[in-house]
């Protein structure tokens, strides 16, 4: 009887006359948020049936088509369907029966995510901000789904990828937008140059500064000295009366490796038994001022390894940085020693937050096979309780694949556990068509190859330092691309995404010509004419696909093209030297160039990057002594790098000499060279232009290095390095 008077109810209310198909119901209870979700959802459907959608506040369920129920609705039961479970965070709750589905959510965005579940299972996707797909349906049946909670891995999922960027892509793939993050933070790494700015205090207070065993530097501060932590404390109390909803506040260390070894910190390093220790006794006493916010600090290259005999206080939150690791592993295989600091910060506090790496820095338009890593580490870091994820890759910046590692991405952040081969093939059938297969062989062939060569993958190199590129295989990858391309006619928008695919091919190939010196002299039979028509294709396609930066510091492909030209130009000066390869008093660096002498004068010129075609003395003198094909010579030339931030400057002083014996030397210029403080990358020619011909059979160079770096630079006392190249003697 029960039964019966429970049905004739539910056939009341769901009454008799034609009903709206389909229909969105709300419960006349339903918050602000719901009814948000509601909107979007009847957008969405009513594009894809082309036909009204329903949105209603109503005790009544339509008798007829589909019915989507959203938040507690009292007659869910008798559509079939039950009441959600308590919900918390981004969780939200979904069920499917009978043509009715029913998604509730916790806070403010767990409805919206459980609308665009709904949207993802009738088959939208929204594969990039410019590229979705919605189904036409002229009767819509909705999915059936058994009773299932969704809830992210991850309470605090924030993507730096170009996508990202974009709030309704962001909110569709469950990420914090940056409205979210903007509004959340008040201070986001690296603050320490602004809550004790070295211009406002060093040159009175040298004190309040990092000692680096030789002298005060401004690089980082003090952090056992008392005064400093009122300073920074009553500055962050400045900063929080102008933004007092913001919750996170980073106090954390600046980004160079110039922390304070003092007595009184050298100490406290070692009871805690890692620099992450003082600095973490330093930010309890600042989060004890401010026990309603969430002081963030970071543990980050020095700061990295776990301490003893401390904890973060409550409100202190841990960013842990994994900049260090090797790519072309899983963190737990490739860099185990991370994987340990996971595991022991993760004991030291629930408040834990991962800044993992994802692209290549110095080399957006290029090839990074690092797929088979990223769901790997988010289960590590799922596995040891990390709550907040941030993962980094190109910022505001298209680069390699970034829509679809952005999408990739997006989904493991929300489930780690997620199936990885059908979210990139489901991607790509969407993305790339008929190149789809193309484009799944070729990561495969260059993650096989990244194993062949060592497994070894840096977010700052450059094609030339890696050996997985292979002739071979950039030419067959460029063959296979050209042959998709063909499947792709009539289908711009798909060609123009296998264009974007294929730039970082050609890419490579061209940065690796550099270092073949048969390559070079290929390119030098061109004219200037003929380079800038051929790069001309190249910064066409980059606009096309919008590859504005070719890596993190603002280089666009014009600038990129004009460096090349510049390159080539310079390479024709260095051709017809007569000298053959050095002799060092003292060995170079093995780290670049192999350390090998004749980088000097094998005819390839190095340009604003070290690590290709430079021989580097880190600490040392250069003294390079050549012997020359001929016995006389009017010429010589030798070029030095500048790049502070990376502790490479010119010599302090350039003494060139010749013999006629190689045992005495007569000294033919001298050039004293002022280092003063730049943060530009260049380079400085010594020239010495004889008015006749001198007799030699040797030239001696040598340049003295300033042997450590400058008091005004922040990493002061460090020993820096000179980089030298191509010594030209004719």
């Amino acid at each position: 009887m029960l039964r019966l008077i429970g049905l004739l109810l539910f056939f009341r209310l769901i009454g008799s006359a034609g009903a709206q198909t389909p229909t969105i119901l709300l419960s006349p209870q339903a918050t602000s948020d719901e009814e948000h979700a509601g909107r979007i959802l009847q957008d969405y459907l009513q594009q894809m049936t082309r036909q009204p959608v329903a949105l209603v506040s109503s005790l009544k369920v339509p008798a007829q088509g589909a019915v989507v129920l959203l938040g507690s609705h009292p007659n869910l039961r008798l559509a079939g369907l039950q009441p959600a479970p308590e919900l918390s965070g981004d969780a939200y709750f979904i069920q499917g029966k009978n043509n009715a589905f029913h998604i509730a959510g916790a806070g403010a965005m767990g409805t919206e995510y459980g609308v665009y579940d709904l949207l993802e299972r009738l088959g939208c996707r929204k594969y990039s901000p410019r590229d979705s797909f919605l189904p036409e349906i002229s009767t819509l049946r909705l999915p059936v789904v058994a009773p299932r909670v969704e809830t992210p891995a991850f309470p605090y999922r924030e993507l730096h990828y170009e996508p990202a960027f974009d709030p309704g892509w962001a909110r569709w793939h469950r990420l914090k937008t940056r409205e979210d993050k903007d509004r959340e933070w008040g201070m986001f790494v690296h603050t320490f140059q602004h809550l004790c700015p070295a211009e406002t205090y060093f040159a009175a207070h040298p004190e309040y500064f990092s000692w680096n065993g030789a002298q005060r530097s401004p690089g980082q501060l003090c952090l056992t000295n008392d005064t400093v932590v009122s300073i920074v404390t009553e500055a962050l109390r400045g900063k929080i009366l102008e933004r007092p909803d913001a919750v996170y506040w980073s106090v954390s260390q600046n980004d160079n490796y110039d922390f304070c070894k003092c007595q009184k910190c050298a100490a406290s390093d070692a009871w805690y038994g890692s620099p992450a220790g003082t600095l973490l006794a330093f930010v309890n006493k600042i989060a004890a001022a401010f026990p309603d916010k969430i002081i963030s600090t970071l543990a980050y290259q020095y700061t990295r390894q776990a301490p003893a005999n401390i904890r973060p206080a409550g409100n202190v939150s841990i960013c842990l940085c994994s900049i260090e690791c090797n790519r072309g592993l899983p963190i737990a295989e490739g860099c185990r020693d991370f994987a340990r600091d996971v595991e022991e910060w993760a004991a030291l506090t629930e408040r834990l937050m991962i800044w993992d790496y994802v692209v290549q820095f110095r080399s957006y338009v290029s090839p990074f096979p690092n797929w088979h890593t990223l769901q790997p580490n988010l289960q590590l870091f799922q596995k040891h309780g990390v709550r907040m994820v941030f993962e980094q890759g190109s910022g505001r910046d298209r680069s390699e694949f970034s829509d679809m590692r952005a999408y990739l991405l997006a989904k493991l952040m929300w489930n780690p556990q997620a199936n990885v081969d059908s979210i990139l093939q489901d991607f790509g059938t969407g993305y790339y068509g008929a190149a789809q297969p193309a484009i799944r062989e070729y990561i495969d062939d260059l993650t096989a190859s990244l194993a062949r060569y060592g497994n070894r993958l840096w977010i700052y190199d450059i094609p030339q330092n890696e050996l997985f590129l292979t002739t071979d295989l950039l030419r067959e990858s460029l063959l296979r691309f050209l042959d998709a391309d063909a499947l792709l006619e009539g289908d711009p928008v798909r060609q123009r995404h296998l264009l974007a695919a294929r730039l970082p091919v050609s890419f490579a190939r061209v940065e690796k010509a550099k270092i073949d010196s048969l390559s070079v002299r290929e390119m030098l039979s061109d004219s200037p004419e003929q380079y800038r028509e051929a790069f001309r294709f190249f910064i066409d396609d980059c606009k096309t696909v919008g590859f504005q930066n070719l890596h993190e510091r603002r280089y666009t492909p014009e600038h990129y093209v004009d460096d090349f030209i510049a390159f080539l130009e310079e390479q024709r000066t260095a051709t017809g030297s007569i000298a053959y390869a050095p002799r060092l008093t003292i060995p170079a660096s093995t780290t670049y160039a192999g350390g090998n002498p004749s980088e000097l004068t094998n005819g390839r010129i190095g340009e604003l990057d070290y690590r290709y075609n430079w021989l580097g003395f880190q600490g040392d003198d250069l003294q390079a002594t050549v012997q020359l094909r001929g016995d006389s010579c009017s010429y010589i030339r030798i070029a030095f790098l500048q790049d502070q931030q990376s502790w490479v400057f010119y010599p302090q002083k350039v003494i060139v000499e010749v013999s006629a014996n190689g045992m005495y030397y007569q000294r033919v210029h001298e050039e004293d060279i002022l280092v003063v403080p730049s943060g530009k990358k260049a380079a400085r020619k010594v020239e010495v232009h004889l008015r006749e011909p001198i007799p030699a059979q040797y030239v001696r160079v040598t340049a003295l290095n300033l042997k450590t770096c400058p008091a005004w630079h922040t990493c002061n006392g460090n020993p820096c390095w000179i980089f030298a190249d191509e010594l030209v003697v004719k």
